[in-house]
């Protein structure tokens, strides 16, 4: 199966605590998307990566990574979270249908906390994204609320599938 990685997920480290046996098959971008920053439905304690398809999505392309994983995560449930497919048009030139995450209800433009947002500009330089495209994540992100609990610790070295543990 083919994941569509965006956000925290491009980070190495990360993308690998989820699903430690992800192989890498190419750069690619999900067309007429748009990365944002929101909290979760009505919640208000912190922001979460969204895969936008509506509004201010029509002509803006979502960067990210086209991963092979063994089809058990595609069975994995996150509070907050749906699976949605897209199709990534891949740096190799192929077209790759995948799954991925979005927020179900996407609420309040909000940042998410430092230690989850510490993940995407890593992730970003990492893969070597054009410098116009970090500073679109980076102005989407200075727009979004602040995180009323930025500095708050990584709940778990091992993620659960509550909110609370991620």
């Amino acid at each position: 199966m083919h994941y569509f990685g965006y956000c925290t997920w491009l980070n190495p480290p990360e993308l690998h605590r989820y699903f430690p046996e992800a192989k890498v098959i190419t750069k690619g971008y999900v067309a007429n998307h748009k990365l944002e920053f929101h909290a979760a439905g009505t919640r208000t304690d912190r922001g979460w990566c969204h895969l936008s398809n509506t509004g201010r999505a029509w002509g803006n392309n979502v960067l990210g990574i086209v991963v092979e994983h063994p089809e058990h995560h595609f069975e994995e449930d996150y509070d907050d979270f749906e699976r949605c497919f897209v199709t990534a048009r891949g740096d190799d030139g192929k077209l790759y249908e995948c799954w991925t995450y979005r927020l179900i209800t996407p609420g309040v433009a909000m940042r998410p906390p430092n230690f989850y947002w510490d993940h995407i500009p890593a992730g970003m330089t990492h893969w070597g994204f054009p410098d116009d495209y970090v500073r679109s994540v980076l102005a989407m992100y200075e727009e979004a609320a602040p995180c009323p609990r930025a500095d708050r610790p990584n709940p778990s070295a091992i993620p659960g599938r509550s909110a609370e543990t991620r």
